[in-house]
């Protein structure tokens, strides 16, 4: 039985830059901003636990940074895991490269020297690199694994987020990228694959809770 709380926390939101945290940075080619794709997959991983909490009997606590268009700092963000003392906190975000075409999952954590769960998180990166890369690749053979990297992010920060707190931030896809925009926001299959990395999160969520 997994039992735990997990903090989502769907990247970026509102329309002013806030703590560090700026209002959306990516954009499909057909005009979705990935503000409202972070927060929509928020909402699905949050039902993808709910549900896979009441098959398994599993206590889990599903906390959401925000629930709306709003914009919160990035030691905000980290905080609402602290405050509610969070075993986990995933950051979820979508990527975009000045030549717009670039593909691939990539996960971050904060670099060794700076995080004193480093070895903690990176075991929940992985879990959550090879669960997303997994569910858009049956989808979509052109992804790419670009895996788990260290980098410095303020919402990963250790004073932020709580001594114990396992955290990690996904960047879903390429959003700029046609092929994604396809594949996520414009074509048919669209709803399927959303709903597929969502519970492919959970599964890894609950797999993660599980094994600490």
């Amino acid at each position: 039985m997994a039992k735990g709380t997990i903090v989502i926390d769907p990247g970026h939101g509102g329309t002013v830059e806030a703590g560090g945290s700026s209002p959306n940075n990516a954009t499909s080619p057909s005009g979705v901003l990935e503000k409202n794709v972070t927060l929509r997959m928020g909402f699905l991983v949050r039902e993808a636990l709910q549900e896979a909490a009441l098959a398994g009997n599993h206590q889990i606590k599903v906390i959401l940074t925000r629930e709306a268009d709003v914009n919160l700092g990035l030691a905000a963000r980290a905080r609402v895991a602290k405050k509610n003392k969070a075993g986990l906190f995933l950051s979820i975000h979508c990527n975009a490269s000045e030549q717009h075409n670039a593909r691939g999952v990539e996960t971050l954590i904060s670099p060794q020297a700076v995080n004193s769960n480093f070895d903690a998180d990176k075991a929940f990166a992985q879990r959550i690199q090879r669960a997303v890369f997994g569910a858009i690749k049956a989808h979509d053979p052109n992804t790419k694994n670009r895996g788990v990297k260290a980098q410095k992010l303020g919402v990963l920060r250790d004073a932020n987020l709580g001594a114990n707190t396992r955290a990690c931030l996904v960047e879903l896809e390429f959003i700029d990228v046609k092929a994604v925009d396809e594949l996520l926001n414009l074509g048919p299959n669209g709803p399927q694959v959303r709903g597929a990395i969502a519970k492919a999160i959970a599964a890894a969520i609950i797999e993660e809770m599980q094994a600490a």
